[in-house]
């Protein structure tokens, strides 16, 4: 029986199809599935009019046309472009539809596109001349192995400098184009095919011509799904669907469903997957467990786990009752509350009172003001479980001002005279709830899960990361006991890096990065980007990372940039920014798809004013999406784990601080296609 593949671009455009013809969308595949060869299908050949000749044309109605490739060998079809009939037969004319053979993905080729780019290299130049390019390392059969189509060697051979590379790429396959990046950025060929494409090449089936499909189903895809049965089709086409649900990257792929004996590491900078790789992942080990077994799933940040767990209830309805989704606080109360340990949470004025407390008697030697001692509690001794002077004088301070063991030990008492006063008034930090629900876990008090995954790993303390590896079955010794996700360039709450290794998680020989970024456009990854410039990002295990080879997936506009005196003219830029999108033509943008961050009273008032909706985002909700509209306003830290077509980004000129420039790289990457970044920098 003849099975029907579908592209990623034939459901992107589903939805603009006029309603008669998607009704016929879903007869051809009803009828494909009874009987690919009955009249009533009419799969006509194209040639002489197609350079392919696998390519045939399915009539959906009078005038709208389905471009459909017949297999060579298999009964794999591939259901690939819908138009009206002429301009369905322009779009596939001139192009080649092949399984590659070194890495067996099925690949669409337009050589007369990329023959003219590299004669125009060539005119360029005014001759073909071989330079000192890396490219030109590699041989025919490298570039081969890297993914070029056998047809496009020649025009790749006419690349000599990174210009060159950036104006042919949009031209070949995604798959050729980035292992090609990841070489050209200095990756050796072997590294950029395993980290851009997930496997060295010599493990794929290999097909035995270019029209041999029959693997195709096997092979991990970035833009083919297979329709398996009318109901899957119908929900694939569903207009509420997300891409990532369908399709996921190989390397995605294969860390979703990487079989380790121990726990794992995922990173990677922002819009690259990684909590989508791992609500995949949780779903895939939720198919696995045992009875009474559980998988959790733990954020730092309270949205980011209501997202999640709305996200995989809808994925795997049925699964999602054995997934508990929760952010770490939550986490450590419900622990404590279970495990019998008792104590309020600290609010910030019973800190106030406290420390007011402790700073009655201070010794006029030091040289540490009152902020300084307070933030060396919270970011060294609480969040690293201290609680004995040897301890504190013995521990790593990264991230914090060098001092001297003799500076040390005049601030311990300090600190242990808060500790005192945290047990006088039978109160807790956040960091305390997390140690304690840590210390229930080891003596046995609260039941371990069976699976653990983590996201948001750059914000989670000493404490926190000794208190999942106590969740998980790491000392059992069972496979896949936890995999932990996070990106040091959007560390928000932690300004001091806790590499795993120091609470006893080993991930050494199982942590992957990764590059590829889906949600935000190549111009505005290198903008975010910049903004982190001279910091040392670490890898979440004591490494600095490694960005070499990291890329978008699509390009867009450049991010606009406006300096502006007050508020008053701030709210002026951006209601005239915010119309021009809304008035846009073409693939217009919705109030929704806005966001302002973080939201300025004047800006409020100026869109209320011209009659644009607002919606707040707020804690532990949501964003209810298209069903409210309403541009978006919420801080940068609340909007980490959402994306917008736009984001407008208000930044204050005169701040350098590190947490906030790690908040604005946050809050810039939220943005798809658009980007504002306003600057206020009042005069004099």
């Amino acid at each position: 029986m003849a099975q029907l593949m579908m592209h990623r671009e034939v459901l992107a455009g589903f939805g603009k199809l006029p309603a008669k013809v998607q009704k016929k969308v879903v007869e051809l595949h009803r009828k494909f599935e009874i009987d690919s060869t009955q009249a009533s299908i009419n799969l006509e050949k194209l040639q002489p009019m197609t350079k392919d000749p696998k390519v045939r044309s399915a009539r959906l109605g009078d005038d709208y046309r389905a471009i459909v490739i017949a297999p060579d060998k298999g009964d794999t079809f591939i259901l690939m472009h819908i138009d009206h009939h002429d301009k369905a037969y322009r779009w596939c004319e001139n192009k080649l539809f092949e399984a590659h053979g070194a890495i067996g993905v099925f690949q669409v080729v337009d050589v007369e596109q990329v023959e003219r780019i590299a004669e125009e290299f060539n005119a360029e130049k005014h001759v073909s001349v071989v330079t000192d390019y890396r490219l030109n390392e590699l041989n025919n059969d490298e570039l081969f192995q890297a993914g070029v189509p056998e047809a496009l060697i020649p025009s790749v051979r006419a690349v000599q400098s990174d210009d060159d590379f950036e104006r042919m790429a949009d031209y070949l396959p995604p798959e050729a184009r980035q292992v090609l990046y990841g070489y050209v950025c200095g990756m050796e060929l072997d590294e950029a095919i395993l980290e851009m494409l997930g496997h060295s090449g010599a493990e794929e089936i290999k097909p035995d011509g270019p029209g041999d499909f029959s693997h195709l189903t096997e092979v991990i895809s970035m833009d083919l799904v297979l329709v398996e049965g009318e109901e899957h089709l119908r929900e694939i086409l569903s207009e509420d669907i997300e891409a990532w649900r369908i399709f996921l990257h190989p390397y995605q792929r294969k860390l979703v469903e990487w079989n380790v004996k121990g726990p794992m590491k995922i990173n990677g900078a922002a819009g690259t997957g990684k909590t989508v790789a791992l609500m995949h992942r949780a779903v895939w080990l939720a198919k696995q467990l045992g009875t009474g077994e559980k998988v959790l799933i733990t954020t730092f940040t309270t949205n980011l786990a209501v997202t999640i767990k709305a996200l995989i209830e809808d994925m795997a309805p049925e699964l999602s009752r054995n997934i508990d989704v929760t952010n770490l606080h939550q986490l450590a109360r419900s622990i404590c509350q279970r495990g019998g340990a008792t104590g309020r949470v600290a609010e910030d004025n019973d800190k106030d009172a406290m420390w007011g407390q402790v700073f009655t008697h201070v010794d006029e030697d030091i040289e540490f003001d009152q902020q300084f001692i307070r933030k060396e509690y919270e970011q060294i001794v609480d969040r690293m479980g201290i609680d004995n002077e040897d301890d504190y004088l013995t521990t790593v301070r990264t991230g914090r001002p060098r001092m001297v063991r003799k500076q040390r030990k005049k601030l311990w008492p300090y600190f242990a005279d808060f500790q005192k006063e945290l047990v006088k008034r039978n109160l807790m930090t956040f960091e305390g709830t997390v140690h304690q629900a840590r210390l229930v876990v080891e003596q046995g008090r609260f039941s371990k899960y069976r699976y653990v995954l983590v996201d948001e790993l750059q914000d989670f303390g000493l404490e926190a990361l000794k208190l999942i590896g106590n969740l998980s079955p790491i000392a059992e010794e069972l496979p896949n006991p936890l995999c932990v996700v996070g990106d040091g360039h959007q560390r928000l709450y932690s300004a001091v890096p806790i590499p795993l290794s120091r609470a006893g998680v080993d991930v050494r020989g199982r942590s992957r990065r990764l590059k590829i970024n889906y949600r935000t456009s190549e111009q505005i990854r290198k903008w975010a980007h910049g903004i982190l410039a001279g910091i040392a990002v670490d890898d979440l295990d004591g490494e600095d990372v490694l960005i070499q080879g990291d890329r978008s997936v699509f390009k867009g506009a450049e991010p606009r940039v406006e300096t502006v005196e007050d508020e008053n003219q701030c709210a002026e830029a951006i209601l005239s920014w915010v119309k021009g999108l809304l008035a846009a033509k073409g693939d217009k943008i919705r109030s929704h798809e806005i966001c302002i961050v973080p939201a300025m009273p004047a800006v409020v008032s100026k869109l209320q004013n011209e009659g644009i909706e607002t919606l707040e985002l707020k804690a532990r909700q949501k964003d209810p999406g298209k069903s409210e509209p309403g541009v978006r306003l919420g801080t940068k830290k609340r909007i980490k784990g959402l994306e917008f077509k736009a984001v407008a980004l208000l930044l204050n000129a005169n701040t350098t601080e590190k947490v906030s420039r790690f908040e604005d790289y946050v809050a810039a990457t939220r943005a798809r296609e658009h980007l504002l970044v306003v600057n206020v920098e009042p005069v004099g």
